[in-house]
């Protein structure tokens, strides 16, 4: 299963909300996790926004998934899929968010997302 960065701070930060945690869970039990190397800095960024060091977090993390490095085809794809998600009338998906998809379909990975911004991709598994 392919985590956007949404799930991973989710399950980071600790149970606020477990009912939504048990729903994470349940999509992720036994399965191999993968995540984009950018989402390191995605994940980086936000707990330097937030007081912690990311380092100790990173660490953990890269001991739990498999992290996808970037190429061309999937930064090609991303563009892509940017732009059709912006024609489909979905203003805020960004290219972060197209690289991150387009690297869960590289390795045919459905992606676990809190994000509604990914609401119409066929591969895109929205927790609520």
């Amino acid at each position: 299963m392919f985590l956007d960065t949404t799930i991973i701070i989710d399950l980071l930060l600790g149970p606020k909300d477990v009912p939504r945690i048990d729903k994470i869970l349940k999509h992720i039990v036994d399965e191999p996790l993968f995540i984009s190397i950018v989402q390191l800095g995605e994940i980086g960024d936000w707990y330097l926004a937030n007081g912690s060091d990311p380092e100790k977090r990173i660490a953990l993390l890269k001991e739990i998934v498999n992290i996808i490095p970037l190429n061309e085809e999937i930064c090609l794809e991303a563009s892509e899929i940017k732009f059709k998600m912006r024609k489909m009338n979905i203003k805020k998906f960004s290219l972060m968010d197209g690289i991150i998809l387009a690297s869960a379909r590289s390795i045919n990975q459905e992606l676990l997302t809190l994000d509604t911004d990914f609401r119409k991709a066929g591969d895109a598994i929205l927790v609520e």
